[in-house]
């Protein structure tokens, strides 16, 4: 009888074994996957960005002269190609920088997705994937403007005064989701802390792009406080049986 309890004891134990070494394999993986994606990511923005650098540079060399007596010696025999596509040679390279742009940011867009996600959940990582994107976007259409207009001033120009618009919309809400990035970034503490904030203790649940959610030790309830006060505020760090006590920002 206790051969078969001790049998049966040896298998479970064996099967729990099995399943947390799968665990940790899985988790393992996708580590490296999510690594491995950062990497590709990061390094297909880099060949995008050469590879349009050489290639504006190639058509400038090429096609960038005004006039006759301007183009090199080895290009003279192609001088009435040259002088027939100069005039058009801006918007080849505006089609080319917005359409290669366009990769680039969501190249970089997504390489910014794969690093944070390793830091992070899905939803915030996918958050500021989305801000990152819009971000470039904007800048890629004030590059492209400023190259189709008489100079960058005028796309600036019009790039500033949106930006001021929003900003004073959005200052608030901004405040939290640039705390948020830099909670994120510098991880003064972790899922499963224990932590007081602003006279509220709790559980450290989710960080999120806006808000940190705490959840009381007992489960019954959730703490929601928004990023910008947690970045002020002097945070009380349980660690074990001592306290930590630590200041993100005066």
């Amino acid at each position: 009888m206790f051969i078969n309890i001790f049998k049966a004891f040896c298998f479970r134990f064996k099967q729990q074994a099995l399943k947390y070494g799968d665990e940790l394999l899985g988790a393992k993986k996708r580590v490296n996957s999510q690594i491995t994606g950062f990497r590709g990511k990061g390094l297909r923005t880099l060949f995008l960005i050469i590879f349009l650098s050489m290639l504006l540079s190639v058509l400038n060399l090429l096609f960038g002269w005004s006039s006759r007596e301007s183009i090199p010696g080895f290009l003279q025999p192609y001088s009435d190609i040259i002088l027939s596509v100069n005039p058009y040679l801006i918007y080849v390279q505006s089609m080319l920088v917005l359409a290669l742009g366009y990769l680039i940011v969501n190249s970089f867009s997504n390489a910014v997705y794969a690093y944070v996600l390793r830091l992070t959940d899905h939803s915030t990582a996918a958050t500021i994937k989305t801000i990152v994107w819009t971000t470039g976007i904007a800048i890629l259409l004030i590059a492209v403007t400023s190259m189709l207009s008489a100079g960058p001033w005028t796309a600036l120009t019009v790039g500033s005064f949106g930006g001021l618009v929003v900003g004073f919309a959005t200052q608030t809400v901004l405040s939290h989701f640039i705390a948020g990035i830099f909670i994120i970034l510098t991880r003064p503490f972790k899922f499963g802390d224990v932590i007081t904030i602003a006279g509220q203790t709790g559980i450290v649940k989710e960080i999120k792009i806006m808000h940190l959610t705490l959840e009381t030790e007992d489960g019954s309830r959730e703490i929601l406080i928004p990023n910008g006060m947690v970045f002020t505020q002097i945070i009380l760090k349980m660690k074990g049986n001592r306290k930590q006590l630590c200041k993100l920002a005066n």
